[in-house]
């Protein structure tokens, strides 16, 4: 008897092994019961990586953008490789294969691969899916050119570790065909009751709506990406966009932005003065002081050097005995490094040290930056990241209008735009806990609509549009930058707000267009498509070698 037992548990133990074995087997070799996640909780992790890549803003913003669209200088004056970047760039190149792109990519096969009555369930959110999918590839493409897009993602699926490269004009078309697709979804009913995804959706909290105005919205920055390249192409679908009854972003509280909760970004990489002070650049300061713009508070503190300190220091010798206090309270940094040696400026670029009510006193001419825009360091404020926000709205339109590429009235929509721009920097400004927080009232927005050079002006108005939105995108440079390139302005020639010459050895440098395109290593498994993506873009001769930042990607065409 004990022999018949013994032996029954013997063949039991080699059946449940056998088993373990086998199901050991499947999920080795089955990428879905590796990994057992709910789609949702998926698509939160990949929205949250978007921002969330703090070497992204160490070295990409904070070390590069910021500085060539002559947003940031340094408090002691710019360093004559500030048009240099470094090697590190392009934080966003992997971060959309090894996250973001990766990430949303997997919601959409885990999506797929439920029983039909549970992907039901899921109509909706593989739509969504499809948008910041979209953005993160638009944006990569933005400074790189060709991706791989269409193919890429695939290994952990089906094997294929050689993705075809998407030039970015093939990426364009994709990537509205892939919007349009996903707004035509988010438009029907589905037979089933959709998956709640509000404490999952970092943007818009599952409202549909919402994400279809999102998705129109970033079809028409995409569509204005060719209005250099192919005007005509951009105008057709303006109207195709501008058609739609899903309709666009239309208020602030549509804006596509990430708000970060009060543990983000407080590590050391978001800091912008990590490595130095900061402040603006003196034309860009000057010129929103000289208009009263209200968001120069929420961009930057007020200079240390009150008039009182200004009269002690002056008296001392230290300022200039023809220098006059003017009353201005905030003040740039020369963005050129070749005005250190200006005799007649030299109190921008050293330490102001005399004697202040009997105390010895040390400070700068220039402003600080508002750190807390950026940096949360007390784990008690909030950042906001924005994407699209109802202001580019407002200013996209306005300049399809005053360009004759839509007939819509350009001054409405160039007013629009001011009006939320200033109230999205007062709400920036709010959640950060700014310094000297001070709430915006109707009274400064009218003021400062009435301001020389703010007013809306025919002659000048492509350039008005294109520095409101300059200003407006201080907080998402990739999109100022883009706008300096994309409409020529603000310009060192310009009439409203000048951006200054850089200057190395007294020989002007041009202002860096793209990121350096790496050549692939010849171990890669992908090595000859990568290689064929650069031969291809090597074509166009605007883009000059890959390695140099002053090149031009397909839709920046000169």
């Amino acid at each position: 008897m004990r022999l018949k037992h013994i032996t029954i548990i013997l063949l039991l133990g080699v059946f449940f092994t056998s088993c373990s074995r086998d199901k050991f087997a499947e999920m080795n070799t089955n990428p879905d019961d590796v990994l057992v996640i709910r789609p949702e909780y998926e698509f939160t992790a990949a929205l949250l990586n978007i921002n969330s890549n703090d070497f992204e803003y160490y070295y990409d913003y904070n070390r590069a953008m910021y500085y060539w669209t002559q947003s940031f200088v340094t408090r002691t004056g710019n360093a004559g490789t500030v048009y240099n970047g470094s090697g590190n760039l392009n934080q966003r190149y992997g971060n959309f294969y090894n996250n973001v792109g990766s990430k949303l990519v997997d919601v959409m096969h885990l999506i797929d691969a439920l029983p039909d009555v549970e992907k039901q369930k899921y109509v909706y959110l593989r739509a969504i899916t499809g948008i910041p999918l979209a953005y993160y590839a638009f944006y990569v493409s933005d400074v790189q050119g060709s991706i791989a897009y269409t193919e890429a993602f695939k290994a952990r699926y089906t094997g294929l570790l050689t993705p075809t490269y998407n030039s970015q004009s093939a990426l364009y078309d994709t990537l509205e065909n892939q919007l349009a697709a996903s707004i035509a979804i988010l438009k029907t009913t589905p037979a089933a009751t959709q998956t709640d995804i509000t404490n999952y959706d970092l943007y818009y909290a599952g409202k549909v709506a919402s994400w279809i105005k999102a998705a129109n919205s970033l079809r028409l920055r995409i569509a204005m990406r060719l209005s250099k390249r192919d005007p005509a192409k951009m105008k057709t679908l303006v109207a195709k966009i501008l058609a739609d009854d899903g309709g666009l972003i239309s208020s602030t509280a549509e804006d596509w932005k990430f708000v970060g909760g009060t543990d983000f970004s407080s590590g050391g990489n978001y800091n912008p003065q990590s490595n130095s002070d900061v402040s603006g650049a003196k034309n860009l300061v000057d010129f929103m002081w000289n208009t009263a713009d209200p968001r120069i508070r929420t961009l930057f503190q007020k200079a240390p050097l009150t008039k009182d300190m200004f009269d002690s220091a002056k008296a001392q010798g230290v300022l200039p005995a023809t220098l006059a206090w003017d009353g201005q309270l905030y003040r740039g940094q020369f963005a050129n490094p070749g005005a250190n040696t200006d005799v007649n400026y030299g109190y921008y670029f050293k330490d102001l040290v005399f004697s202040y009510q009997g105390a010895s006193t040390t400070v700068r001419y220039s402003s600080f930056i508002q750190p807390n825009l950026y940096y949360n360091s007390t784990s008690k404020n909030k950042i906001v990241f924005p994407i699209i926000t109802y202001a580019d709205v407002c200013f996209m339109r306005a300049e399809l209008a005053v360009t004759g590429a839509t007939t819509e009235d350009a001054q409405t929509w160039y007013y629009n735009g001011i009006d939320a721009s200033l109230a999205i920097y007062d709400d920036m400004g709010s959640k950060a806990a700014v310094v000297n927080y001070t709430p915006l009232t109707g009274a400064e927005v009218t003021n400062y609509k009435a301001q020389p050079g703010v007013v809306y002006d025919p002659a000048h108005a492509l350039e008005q549009i294109s520095v409101q939105e300059y200003l407006n995108c201080y907080k998402n440079q990739n999109e100022a930058w883009a706008t300096i390139k994309r409409t020529g302005f603000p310009s060192i020639t310009g009439t409203i707000l000048k951006l200054e010459t850089v200057t190395q050895d007294n020989t002007a440098l041009p202002m860096p267009r793209r990121f350096v395109v790496t050549y692939p290593s010849i171990t890669s498994l992908n090595y000859q498509n990568a290689l064929d993506a650069i031969k291809d873009m090597l074509k166009d001769p605007g883009f000059s070698t890959p390695d140099d930042i002053t090149g031009r990607v397909w839709w920046d065409v000169q």
